[in-house]
């Protein structure tokens, strides 16, 4: 070993035990946030001298607790822990501590002594122990709540144990089971910031990709606890595109919108959804010595096939649909793999009406979808009569 690997070795030892610890601290404060307010939870049902204190039991607690140097915990916390309790009740604290403290002990080598472990996880595991089967209240909650099959004391566990309290709080704030059910799958799968779960859920997401017209795909997160991948659950309606910063009124050009998407590739596929590659832009089609530019080219992996995605900066029109039909049967000759599906095409539009989009995309051989795209964050009242008019066609049973 010559010096500069010695060097090498120490930093990057260092680097990962500090991240470790990092990552560990987190899990473990997650887990006692969980506990305390399993504990406020309980003495609400079941404290002996619960009724001196009624409504204001959260404020005379933080205020003890402060008087008793216990930094950190005001009345919002305490509120905020309560939620975490009663949104998963049926948590295994003394499992998900024992998830968390294993790796530690399991870096001893038996060629030197272990080092002991901090005072803090001990601590923290010595309460996870008392608390597995002190938490009766909790218990009948979990047994009475509406859950999803798959939604089991191991899926709990999974989310405490990979998820950050500030992603388990936004979560909490989901009332809808089966709402929360999916962003906690997208979740996992996506890896979101904080951030940009509040986005998502800003954005409803979960209503865009649950009024998919595949109806089978979508009663698969219910049944399975995962989402198939369909071009119709893919595909969502409206896109969000309020990180490009463009003004709401169609004042800008296609040019402008392309080039704007580019320059935030990364926050568009975010939107557009995990496993879209980016393959070209304005992608020269010759045919019969003419020239056609086709504005964006991806690729999905899950679903593999080549997505052609061509912009609007108007309302749809039924010529836009057999342009981008004529765009689908160009790449299937000539881009198109042997192993991959059928290339979408997918129209992105400031505006449609549902009338024109069904009898333009009807019957088609390829598979066109048209969806609107916003440049502002919607408000949800907007979104929300989007959706009614969205469940009003469904059940009319025309596709758009």
């Amino acid at each position: 070993m010559d010096f500069p690997a010695l060097v090498a070795d120490i930093a990057g030892i260092t680097r990962s035990s500090q991240e470790f610890a990092a990552r560990t601290a987190d899990r473990l404060l997650t887990l006692r946030s969980w506990l305390i307010g399993a504990w406020i939870v309980e003495y609400e049902q079941h404290g002996e001298d619960r009724s001196t204190y009624g409504d204001g039991l959260i404020e005379r607690l933080a205020e003890n607790l402060e008087r008793d140097d216990v930094r950190g915990l005001s009345p919002r916390n305490l509120m905020n822990f309560r939620q975490l309790a009663l949104t998963w009740p049926d948590l295994d604290a003394e499992r998900v501590a024992l998830t968390v403290l294993g790796p530690i002990r399991q870096t001893a080598s038996a060629d030197f002594d272990a080092p002991e472990i901090p005072q803090t996880l001990s601590a923290e595991s010595a309460l996870a122990v008392r608390a597995s089967a002190g938490f009766p209240s909790l218990l009948a909650r979990a047994t009475s709540l509406e859950r999803l099959p798959w939604q089991d004391a191991q899926w709990t566990e999974r989310l405490f144990s990979a998820l950050t309290f500030s992603h388990l709080l936004e979560l909490s704030r989901v009332d809808v089971p089966l709402k929360r059910a999916f962003y906690e799958l997208q979740l996992l799968k996506e890896g979101w910031s904080v951030r940009e779960l509040k986005r998502q859920v800003n954005s409803m997401l979960y209503e865009r990709v649950g009024l998919s017209r595949d109806k089978d795909a979508v009663m698969a997160l219910s049944r399975e606890g995962r989402l198939m991948e369909t071009p119709a659950t893919i595909l969502r309606d409206p896109y969000v595109l309020e990180f490009l910063g463009l003004p709401e009124s169609t004042a800008y050009s296609e040019a402008a919108l392309e080039s704007a998407l580019l320059d935030h590739l990364q926050e568009f596929l975010r939107e557009l959804g995990r496993d879209f590659c980016f393959v070209d832009r304005q992608l020269r089609i010759t045919v019969g010595g003419e020239h056609h530019h086709l504005d964006l080219l991806f690729f999905h992996r899950g679903l593999r096939c080549l997505v052609a995605i061509e912009l609007k900066i108007g309302e749809f029109d039924h010529r836009d649909a057999g342009q981008m039909h004529f765009y689908l049967n160009w790449i299937a000759e000539n881009l198109t793999k042997p192993d991959e599906a059928p290339p979408v095409g997918l129209l992105l539009c400031a505006g449609k009406d549902e009338e024109k989009v069904h009898y333009a995309t009807a019957n088609l051989p390829r598979t066109v979808f048209v969806s609107r795209y916003l440049t502002v964050l919607p408000s949800e009242t907007l979104l929300a009569r989007w959706l009614h008019e969205e469940r009003e066609r469904l059940a009319r049973g025309r596709g758009a």
